[in-house]
């Protein structure tokens, strides 16, 4: 991941004013874009395992699965005429 680390953009977003005033407060100034991208690298880790689990769970679904069965049969059934 050290590449990707490497390369860098900068973003423009607006957070609450106790966010900001926190984080100047609480974190150096020359740390502060490696805590905020430690920040969201970790929210959108939690964000993937979420779904993640959404996925699996609905794959395991018997309703999930019958909707999907029918789904196909459906598509299946007009392809005959393309």
């Amino acid at each position: 991941m050290k590449k990707q680390e490497s390369k860098r953009i900068n973003q423009t977003f607006s957070i609450p004013v106790d966010i900001s005033q926190d984080l100047h407060t609480y974190v150096k100034r020359r740390e502060m874009s490696q805590f905020v991208s430690d920040a969201i690298r970790k929210e959108l880790e939690s964000k993937k395992e979420e779904l993640r689990k959404a996925y699996l769970s609905a794959s395991k679904d018997e309703g999930q699965r019958e909707a999907m069965d029918e789904w196909e049969s459906t598509i299946s059934d007009g392809s005959d005429e393309w």
